[in-house]
């Protein structure tokens, strides 16, 4: 008689190459919304609906269809069940280490100006009207935490340093990108500096997060 419930060897080995890179494909949705953005004529108020939207759904989609118990997908939604909490204590942290920079050095500089821009370009609202800001903000926590599903799909058991990595990775990223999607300057040391250590911090508490409650 079959059964669909994981065998032992199937949890252990967890989920396979083609499904890793499935899930961490439609996780970066919302950080390839912030690229086509800053470098085509898709702005965000096209790009969320008709990419991000669609993408998180499917997303959703696969972690349900882990209920029916088949062992690679169940697999994948506890990797992925994981990294959302894990990357949402990460974000929390980047979020709050960013205003401390600025009050310690002085630095000319909002460490929360991207998120009223996010929820301008979703929305086509003020970047001061308080839809635009809920929804921005909104934003930014998806955005934190995909970025670390991806991570987790792929490294399950996280460590501080690969967190890391990853984090500075993600700065090469903003550094790329939001120059143009904020008007930033290279050459301005409270957005490089607020931008380096936020990132630090936020890929050494995912990796340290997934280290601790991660499994293989």
């Amino acid at each position: 008689m079959t059964t669909t419930e994981p065998t032992v060897e199937a949890q252990q080995r967890g989920p396979s190459t083609r499904a890793k890179l499935l899930g961490a494909g439609l996780a970066g949705a919302s950080g390839l919304a912030v690229i086509l953005d800053a470098f085509t004529n898709w702005d965000m108020s096209a790009t969320v609906p008709l990419v991000v939207v669609p993408a998180t759904l499917l997303f959703g989609g696969l972690v349900f269809a882990s209920l029916r118990r088949f062992s690679e997908l169940d697999r994948f939604a506890e990797r992925t069940m994981i990294g959302i909490a894990c990357g949402l204590l990460a974000t929390i942290a980047y979020d709050l280490v960013r205003p401390v920079l600025v009050t310690i050095f002085q630095f000319n500089a909002n460490p929360y100006k991207a998120m009223p821009l996010f929820g301008s370009r979703i929305t086509g609202r003020p970047t001061d009207d308080g839809v635009a800001v809920l929804v921005g903000w909104l934003y930014h926590f998806w955005n934190g935490i995909s970025f670390a599903v991806m991570f987790a799909l792929v490294r399950p058991r996280g460590g501080w340093f690969a967190g890391l990595l990853w984090g500075l990775g993600l700065q090469i990223f903003t550094i790329l990108v939001y120059p143009s999607f904020l008007e930033a300057r290279l050459d301005d040391v409270g957005f490089m500096v607020t931008g380096l250590v936020g990132h630090s911090i936020w890929g050494a508490v995912l990796g340290a997060s997934l280290q601790r409650w991660g499994r293989e």
